[in-house]
């Protein structure tokens, strides 16, 4: 393929990226029924805080409407919101205010601190000031973290009249009108008050307390207790998900719906009524999924082309047909490193999470979850660069030079890496560049559920390099060193079979070690036993880090098919350890929590 087809086959990308953007621009105002603005608020901390306000076009100061404050999780943003409720209320007839938490997003000035519940209280005040807004008729949702804030934020405001918790507690009597959406395969502790199954939760003394029933009493799942009216309305519902699932699922934003319309409409169904059953906002993710991958596959043809211009021809060679390891050595190899990954994971991630110890002594590094993956990834690469050495010597013949570790007589070392460096700088930038253009046009990220590519804000693109050299450290040692020389494959007969074939053994051996963690963890969770590190008297590895397997996972997926493709197109190893490693790197400084959560 030459230069210019692949900058034709670019700029068919970019535009199925900015055609899928616009389709998710269009879902998200429910196609001209919903206007949405991001605003910047005031704040009591005198701070800015970022949200979305959506509003019916029928919410005008004549005929105002109930509105909601949308409180999203730890370490998420405003725009997850959409997949458990903000879209469909707002298509029926809610104004729905979603806001960045501090130290989440974009609301970056401040960082996230539960003592203040991280500005959520903010949100709330400032509905109160729209004229569109009816201030009789205020109510408050969120998951996780956001589900906690909401309970907080109503025993501030006890002129709220109804709220959401989804994967929360049972709440207390304070609450008016008080809806728990309880996952049946929650994982994490505080959520199903720290005991299994869930579906045991039904005589659990908190819960009954909550409800206001007999410690003799059961609990029954969907079924509503109370008055609205009066305010003491209850309800526990149980959706078939997980912590994650529950945000996801499309019977929590209709135990949403019904219940903020009975609650803040009186049952009634107005000219914005619309099915619960008619939810759109999977299209919205979608969306978002088909633009992102549109975006990278775009940036990818740019670099087929700029790689057949002169100056980056020369970072190019022809790849070794040879290989290190005979089959069965390398099928052990890959168990050990299995292994090893199962070991590695859940131990070294306890260094990261709410009031972690690496964010509390190194202020240059405040990223609390992030600092887990940091902490996996370092001490995994030391591991590899170690097994790396001790397997060189023993096997002295082998030419990092062949395997596109160093360099041949046509380019120096240097100019080698830095050539590939540029490039790879070149296209994070082209791909910046349309992530910014398509979020200040149209208002959507390049996204699928959780925060991926996304604008920096200056506070978060100051930990960009801090957090790219050790993420770099590991893709060098493993993705370079260890998939490109020690556990190199044969070539198959067209680049297409070997991507393919490549990438399928390099996910075995690279991901079956997290994959058989969360097979561990959640099998018997689904069983409805329990969470299996639970069952193993291990809680503290399983909770929020199993549950990020299902973020982790698929992105090491794509991270090992693009380091690849770069390998099988430059027949080096650095293109694709710069470039998947700076992905990575904003990907995690873009959508990770700010701030040290429980100091």
């Amino acid at each position: 393929m030459n230069a210019k087809t692949s900058y034709i086959i670019a700029l068919i990308f970019l535009a199925i990226t900015l055609l899928a953007s616009y389709v998710g621009f269009q879902i998200e105002r429910d196609f001209g029924r919903i206007d949405v603005q991001t605003i910047t608020i005031p704040t009591e901390e005198k701070q800015p805080m970022v949200a979305k306000l959506y509003r019916p076009i029928s919410a005008t100061a004549q005929t105002p409407k109930p509105a909601l404050l949308a409180l999203h999780g730890y370490q998420s943003d405003k725009e997850a919101t959409n997949t458990f409720g903000v879209l469909e209320l707002a298509k029926r007839g809610f104004v729905v205010l979603a806001i960045d938490h501090f130290g989440h997003g974009y609301s970056t000035k401040l960082p996230a601190a539960n003592k203040t519940i991280s500005g959520a209280n903010n949100g709330y005040q400032y509905l109160k000031t729209l004229p569109f807004v009816d201030k009789d008729r205020l109510g408050i949702f969120g998951h996780s973290t956001g589900a906690l804030n909401a309970i907080r934020v109503a025993k501030l405001n006890p002129d709220h009249k109804a709220v959401n918790g989804l994967s929360s507690n049972g709440g207390d009597s304070e609450l008016h009108n008080y809806l728990l959406t309880q996952g049946l395969y929650e994982e994490i502790g505080g959520y199903r008050e720290k005991t299994f199954p869930v579906k045991d939760l039904v005589n659990h003394p908190a819960r009954l307390k909550a409800f206001s029933l007999p410690e003799n009493a059961t609990l029954q799942w969907d079924q509503t207790y109370g008055s609205f009216d009066k305010g003491t309305a209850r309800r526990a519902a149980l959706v078939d998900g997980t912590h994650l699932g529950v945000m996801i699922a499309e019977q929590s934003n209709k135990e949403a719906i019904l219940w903020f319309n009975q609650a803040l409409q009186n049952g009634v169904k107005d000219q914005d009524w619309v099915d619960p059953d008619d939810q759109t906002y999977w299209y919205k993710e979608f969306s978002g999924l088909i633009a992102l991958f549109s975006a990278i596959l775009s940036a990818l043809f740019l670099i087929n082309g700029l790689l057949k211009r002169p100056y980056f021809s020369a970072i190019t060679q022809q790849i070794s047909e040879k290989t290190t390891l005979s089959t069965r050595k390398w099928w052990i190899f890959a168990g050990i490193n299995i292994v090893l990954t199962m070991l590695l994971y859940p131990i070294f991630t306890q260094w990261g999470g709410a009031n972690e110890p690496i964010a509390a002594t190194l202020e240059f590094m405040p990223l609390e979850m992030g600092n887990g993956i940091i902490s996996w990834l370092l001490v995994s690469a030391v591991i590899n660069l170690l097994f790396f050495v001790l397997w060189k010597k023993a096997n002295p013949i082998v030419s990092l030079q062949e395997f596109g570790v160093l360099n041949h007589a046509s380019i120096g070392l240097k100019s080698l890496v830095l050539r590939s460096l540029l490039l790879s700088t070149i296209a994070v930038g082209y791909l910046y560049i349309l992530t910014c253009l398509v979020h200040t046009w149209l208002g959507v990220e390049l996204r699928f559920l959780w925060p991926l590519l996304k604008p920096l804000t200056l506070e978060r693109a100051e930990l960009f390099i801090v957090y790219w050299l050790p993420i770099l450290l590991f893709f060098f040692a493993f993705n370079g060193l260890i998939i490109g020389v020690q556990m190199k494959q044969p070539l198959q007969k067209t680049f297409s079979a070997t991507l393919m074939r490549w990438s399928i053994k390099t996910v075995i051996f690279a991901v079956s070690g997290l994959f058989i963690l969360w097979l561990f963890h959640f099998i018997p969770d689904f069983m409805q036993i329990g969470p299996g590190f639970d069952l193993v008297g291990l809680p503290q590895f399983g909770g929020r880090w199993m549950m990020m397997l299902a973020v982790i996972i698929p992105q090491f997926i794509v991270f090992i098919i693009i380091n690849h493709w770069c390998y099988l197109k430059t027949g080096y190893i650095y293109l694709g350890v710069f470039f998947t490693s700076m992905l990575m790197a904003w990907i995690l400084v873009g959508g990770q929590v700010i701030g040290r959560f429980l100091a």
